[in-house]
């Protein structure tokens, strides 16, 4: 009853946030994970990167597994080896670097004059973008892998200890947090007052952002990745473990006893009372990929979704459809996202082999090999593109 009362009673009336900090990028930034809010991961435009040459290398001692951040000329980046550090997108040299708890999973997302990262100590970091300093920090209940997402003054992030939290992003005051069934390892998304997460419940949560209060659950049939909002689709897109990718039209909201009603359906159908199990809510279209599972979040560019597959396939799918357009096999497993620069698509395997990819044919551009499993989406900015490596360094490519 509560339960109820929590997700369709009256909204909270919150003030309004202390700023309008975002992640919003400028033709020639990356200032988050999957480039801003919505996660689309790709670049408008005409040029290509026709070279394919390591311009600089930066070396940790411990495997990387976040993506970098790029914001006029300087690069932000989380370590394995216990560091966020700031370096120079000409260069690669250190400029600060900011000793914290543990290895760092978290990618940096920058807005302002602020950086912000999530820790496996379960902290929230606000840290100068120019000097690496503290601006404040806030303790959620569980370990941090995921990575935040910031947007008109509010920083979103999931924790191990299964909340979404909604914080001020200028002040790091709590805003609202939502409990999830699952630990949320994958970063949010978020477009138009919706926010979208993944757990490890195996639920897609569509929420409010200005309350927090849960617009839709959707089922998935496996461990969803990072969640992509489509803004000409209207649709939000998951890819899951299974290897399936879903269009489910965010707008939806489940009515009160939703759930029940669903549960009491199920139950019908394994009596055999009910010839079809019951559709689930918002649903547009489904694509079913290999078994082995998809990976990442999907990326949308012009009229065509990429998404990743651990077997080695990138897919490129019809956006309206998820009918399939072609298939890239790479040499080796994928375990990250692809990006898309003009008509370009770019994506790495965990031989270490970075490939640019035809957007309207699937047909290989060029390649590059770089010496170490490639743990990350390819980061596109002014020309250049960023690769973290499990071997423990980051690589500017031009």
């Amino acid at each position: 009853m509560w339960n109820a009362y929590d997700k369709f009673g009256p909204a909270r009336n919150l003030p309004a946030p202390a700023s309008g900090l975002s992640a919003v990028p400028s033709p020639l930034d990356w200032p988050m994970y999957q480039r801003d809010p919505t996660h689309s991961a790709a670049i408008p435009g005409e040029g290509i990167i026709h070279k394919a040459e390591v311009k600089w290398r930066f070396e940790t001692e411990e495997p990387l597994l976040s993506s970098a951040a790029v914001v006029d000329g300087w690069v932000y980046l989380s370590t394995g080896d216990r560091r966020i550090v700031a370096l120079d997108a000409s260069s690669g040299e250190l400029i600060w670097e900011r000793r914290v708890t543990g290895p760092v999973d978290s990618s940096p997302a920058v807005a302002g004059d602020f950086l912000f990262v999530g820790l496996r100590d379960g902290g929230v970091l606000s840290l100068h973008k120019a000097t690496g300093e503290t601006q404040w920090q806030f303790a959620t209940g569980g370990p941090i892998y995921s990575s935040p997402v910031v947007n008109q003054g509010e920083i979103y992030i999931g924790s191990g200890d299964s909340k979404l939290y909604a914080l001020d992003a200028l002040t790091g005051e709590e805003r609202w947090s939502q409990l999830t069934g699952g630990r949320l390892t994958n970063g949010p998304a978020t477009h138009d007052g919706v926010i979208a997460a993944t757990s490890q419940d195996r639920t897609l949560y569509l929420m409010d952002t200005d309350t927090g209060k849960q617009r839709l659950d959707y089922r998935l049939s496996g461990v969803g990745g990072a969640p992509t909002f489509d803004l000409n689709g209207g649709n939000v897109l998951v890819a899951d473990g299974s290897g399936v990718l879903r269009a489910i039209d965010w707008r939806q909201r489940d009515p009160p006893f939703e759930k029940l009603i669903q549960r009491v359906k199920f139950q019908l159908f394994m009596w055999g009372l009910l010839d079809s199990l019951p559709l689930q809510r918002g649903l547009i279209w489904r694509f079913q990929g290999p078994q082995s599972g998809l990976v990442g979040a999907p990326v949308v560019a012009d009229y065509r979704v990429y998404v990743s597959s651990r077997s080695g396939i990138l897919f490129a799918l019809d956006r309206s459809t998820g009918k399939k357009l072609w298939e890239f096999k790479t040499a080796a497993a994928i375990e990250t996202s692809p990006s898309v620069a003009a008509q370009t698509v770019f994506v790495g395997d965990y031989d270490g082999r970075l490939y640019a990819i035809d957007a309207a044919t699937g047909k290989s551009q060029w390649e590059i090999e770089i010496g170490g499993p490639i743990s990350s989406t390819p980061v596109i900015a002014d020309g250049v593109i960023y690769l973290s490596s499990l071997n423990g360094t980051l690589y500017a490519i031009q």
